[in-house]
């Protein structure tokens, strides 16, 4: 039993994001965010994300915004068990493990008509959740925790193997919406988005052996025992059929445990997450503020685990099964101030109401919160120089956090700028650095574990006006 928990417990909560957000959210769907991420109360065009509702007080006509984004993430564990010294390829209780997420190319778009001084319509294409793919080249604490524990549980000195896991998860957002222009001050937006997702994992445990022998040796083994038993049952011999008989079932157990567990496992669903919005621009002074709504998903199973006690440990990773992993519905509110005609400050909040949704990767005590400040100078006519810091608090407890889906606490710094090569024609960049706290804490297996996580991103953006 502890086996099947925790093997259901590691590969039902891989999650990968390498963006700034929530636990399923990426916040930063356009490059400009990288250059200032408090944009809940812009009027820009990568507004049709973060402030809808603000575009129809852009200049009528066309706007369209291209953006690229590549992000470099490492995820690091470092664990103490003394059941590690057990391992005969490496002998020691410390272990250092890391995975590595790599999203070089991260596309998205906005655009958006404003029709008349009523009326705009908008559209974006963007990653809204995860972004990249994660490995694990040495596999997972939790794993080895697994097979070492039950090792010594069962009376072994020694075992050894080789693990290895790799997941990837991509959220891909389509956003319609139109906005209407309340009076000369207010304006409100209604749309919908239409999550796409697609998840892979592929991985396992080989090359098992305990006291140096693989499952082979062991299955022989209880065969052996097991003909030894039925022998001297047969010559009546009850003391030695019962002790051949407890080492055939001894030596099946290991047999079994000790098999390899190969995964192969693509995912895919889609859903539906409503949005509103309103903007109140009141002159140097904008307010903005937009809520989506919670985003059921079921994601379907397509698997070719190549062998099947994956399937029987982890039904949810059987093919055709589903899993439900809903996007959390979220609430932001911005304000942007113009201190000068070239000065401009921002501040924004956004809560993400986690325990409302329904899936592994979100269940957790207490709800995400984020707090975004930002300023933006124009320099002269052409160039413009920004910076911002973003303060994101997850709702983890300890017993909650795991070896796959650990998110950890960050204040993010974002410095950047933009070139205007005309009044119709801007180009943005940016960079994202994210410093992250370090999570110590003692697991249920009583190993001493320290997380925490590296990010980086670049990108920039083409604004178009026509």
């Amino acid at each position: 039993m502890r086996k099947k928990t925790l093997f259901a417990f590691a590969l039902s909560m891989v999650s990968i994001s390498t963006f700034a957000g929530g636990l399923l959210t990426n916040t930063n769907q356009n490059a400009a965010f990288l250059r200032n991420p408090a944009r809940d109360a812009v009027i820009a065009i990568d507004g049709v994300y973060s402030n809808p509702a603000g575009i129809a007080f852009l200049p009528q006509g066309w706007h369209l915004s291209l953006s690229w984004q590549a992000a470099f993430q490492k995820r690091q564990m470092t664990t103490n068990n003394n059941l590690f010294m057990m391992n005969t390829g490496n002998p020691s209780a410390d272990r250092y493990f890391e995975g590595v997420a790599k999203a070089p190319v991260i596309p998205s778009v906005q655009a958006a008509y404003v029709i008349n001084d009523k009326w705009s319509v908008s559209a974006q294409f963007a990653v809204g959740g995860g972004g990249g793919k994660c490995e694990f080249e040495d596999g997972l604490p939790m794993f080895e925790e697994l097979i070492g524990g039950t090792v010594y549980k069962n009376g072994g000195t020694s075992y050894a193997l080789q693990q290895q896991l790799t997941g990837e998860q991509y959220f891909y957002g389509f956003q319609l919406g139109a906005t209407y222009k309340i009076g000369e001050k207010v304006s409100v937006f209604a749309g919908a988005r239409g999550v796409l997702a697609s998840c892979s994992y592929v991985g396992g445990l080989s090359n098992i052996k305990v006291e140096g022998q693989d499952a082979a040796y062991y299955s022989q083994a209880s065969k052996d025992a097991a003909a030894a038993a039925q022998l001297y049952a047969n010559a009546g011999d009850a003391e030695k059929a019962a002790y051949y008989q407890a080492v055939a079932t001894k030596a099946g157990t290991t047999a079994a445990m000790i098999q390899d567990y190969n995964l192969d496992c693509s995912q895919s669903g889609f859903g539906i997450t409503p949005i509103i919005g309103v903007d109140v621009n009141l002159g140097k002074l904008n307010l903005a503020a937009k809520y989506e709504f919670r985003t059921k998903i079921n994601l379907e199973n397509d698997s070719k685990n190549t062998t099947a006690n994956v399937t029987t440990l982890m039904p949810a990773y059987a093919d055709g099964a589903k899993v439900r992993s809903d996007i959390p519905a979220l609430l932001t509110v911005g304000a942007q101030y113009e201190v000068l005609p070239s000065l401009r400050v921002m501040a924004g909040y956004h809560q993400y109401f986690d325990t409302d949704a329904v899936g592994s990767s979100t269940e957790v005590s207490t709800n995400t919160w984020e707090a975004l400040l930002g300023a933006e100078w124009d320099i002269n006519d052409k160039f413009l120089v920004s910076a911002g810091m973003q303060r994101t608090k997850y709702g983890f407890e300890d017993s909650e956090m795991g070896d796959t889906n650990f998110n950890i606490s960050s204040t993010a710094l974002c410095l950047g700028g933009a070139y205007k090569f005309t009044d119709k024609i801007k180009l943005n960049v940016g960079y994202m650095h994210s410093f992250y706290e370090d999570h110590d804490f003692v697991n249920a297996n009583g190993s001493k574990n320290s997380y925490t996580r590296k990010n980086d991103v670049v990108g920039m953006s083409l604004d178009i006006r026509f």
